[in-house]
């Protein structure tokens, strides 16, 4: 591995640390926390844990997630840096200046990003309330998922915060003078499969973490309202990590839609003159300029200022069908729903 960045993201320069391709350092990390997790089991003495699933869907829900989140992370580090590569091309500013902008803007907070993992491990700590719970002969069980419950929820609130990051960078970025053409949209599309990315990885945590939800805990109406706001917080997040570029594309749309009208306008009052004083030179040049700058106002009109094509929407909602589908799976079987 090369040596630590300044400008890697925490979880980037922790991973450094092993020494090892991304993935392996992912497997013994997933590998440590599994064979403690046998090996504290095994301690206390009741081996009947190890063949009780109920004892494996309460433990593996920490670990699963864990590895979930070291295993995407990459994807959406690659897709934020093609997102931030994409406005190289429509920028005005020379490939130094754009690269010492670029530096600025991603070079992390570190004092900050520690503070999103301390928030996340303390909201763990106070949901499980360790002080309120008896320690007795399953005491090494409960310490353990204690810390990896804190140290899921460091990670989650450290992700959170990341996306939160990215988009602001994004939204820094989209503010710089851009040489944008309102008709050739396919330049921006790194930046919608970013925030397609980022859905995609909300969602697929989400569908994952359901896997390992009882009947009784994905039936309260507390889950269920948990997790429809994660829902539709991830489809929200989708736009609001386009919205400064969409707000950049959409002040483009307008000077395209003024320009237009401006010229149609001119060339119509130009028309009822000449019409008016029956002058009949020029006529119709000036309805073929009409008819140009009319389809001009209605082509611009009708062109999105929003990133993304119909195809990245399409797996949106698809994506979004996924959490709703395991949660069928595991309730319908429960009601007694026959097909």
């Amino acid at each position: 591995m090369t040596a630590e960045s300044h400008s890697d993201p925490l979880i980037v320069a922790v991973i450094r640390r092993f020494r090892l391709p991304w993935y392996r350092a992912t497997a013994l990390v997933g590998a440590v926390i599994i064979s403690l997790l046998i090996l504290i089991t095994f301690l206390n003495g009741d081996n009947s844990y190890f063949s009780d699933p109920s004892f494996w869907r309460s433990f593996l829900d920490g670990p699963v997630m864990i590895t979930y989140i070291l295993v995407v992370y990459p994807f959406m580090w690659r897709l934020f840096k093609q997102a931030v590569e994409a406005f190289r091309s429509i920028s005005p500013m020379d490939e130094s200046d754009f690269n010492r902008l670029v530096a600025e803007i991603t070079t992390p907070n570190r004092h900050r990003e520690w503070a999103a993992v301390f928030i996340g491990a303390v909201f763990a700590l106070l949901t499980i309330a360790p002080w309120s719970v008896s320690m007795d002969s399953d005491a090494g069980l409960k310490v353990y998922e204690l810390i990896l419950q804190m140290l899921l929820f460091g990670m989650l609130g450290w992700l959170i915060y990341d996306t939160i990051v990215g988009t602001m960078r994004i939204a820094r970025l989209s503010r710089q003078e851009l040489k944008l053409d309102i008709f050739d949209t396919e330049l921006l599309a790194p930046i919608a499969l970013w925030s397609l990315g980022i859905s995609l990885v909300w969602v697929g945590g989400i569908s994952l973490s359901l896997v390992f939800q009882t009947w009784e805990d994905m039936t309260g109406w507390q889950n269920i309202t948990i997790y429809s706001i994660l829902v539709s917080a991830t489809v929200l997040a989708f736009f609001l990590s386009m919205w400064s570029t969409h707000k950049a594309m959409a002040g483009v749309k307008k000077r395209e839609l003024n320009l237009a009208w401006k010229n149609l306008a001119a060339a119509s009052r130009e028309l009822k003159n000449r019409t008016a004083r029956n002058q009949t030179e020029g006529i119709q040049e000036l309805s073929y300029a009409i008819t140009a700058w009319s389809a001009q106002h209605k082509l611009v009109q009708e062109i999105s200022a929003w990133p993304f094509n119909a195809s990245i929407i399409r797996r949106l909602a698809v994506s979004i069908l996924a959490p709703i589908t395991v949660f069928l799976i595991k309730i319908i079987p429960r009601i007694g729903i026959s097909w």
